[in-house]
């Protein structure tokens, strides 16, 4: 009687080689890199909305102008939720240019 539970040498080499061929091809496939990128630099603007107030007004600024260059790649962006997203960035930024009002008018 022949034995089913051990695979001919041929059939072996072929999944083995039918294996890396697949795991080549999709390393080789970028994740989503876009979407990626302005997502990761949207959360570390709007992370910073609840410590505005104790942020310096240079500080400030480099998140508004961060925010200002944000704006465009969300817009290009393919992602259903662009709309939310920009809309938030928006309230962001909003934020940060109060607090900078809030710091110059506690100076006066």
């Amino acid at each position: 009687m022949k034995n089913f539970s051990v695979f001919p040498t041929r059939t072996v080499l072929f999944l083995t080689g039918l294996a890396l061929a697949c795991l080549f091809t999709l390393s080789a496939v970028p994740a989503a890199p876009c979407a990626e990128n302005w997502k990761t630099s949207f959360e570390d603007i709007c992370s910073k909305v609840d410590t505005s107030s104790t942020l310096s007004i240079k500080e400030l600024e480099a998140l508004i102008d961060r925010a200002d260059k944000l704006m465009p790649e969300i817009q290009k962006s393919e992602d259903p939720a662009k709309k939310v997203y920009l809309r938030r960035l928006k309230n962001c930024r909003s934020m940060f240019e109060f607090s900078i009002d809030t710091q110059k008018n506690a100076g006066k």
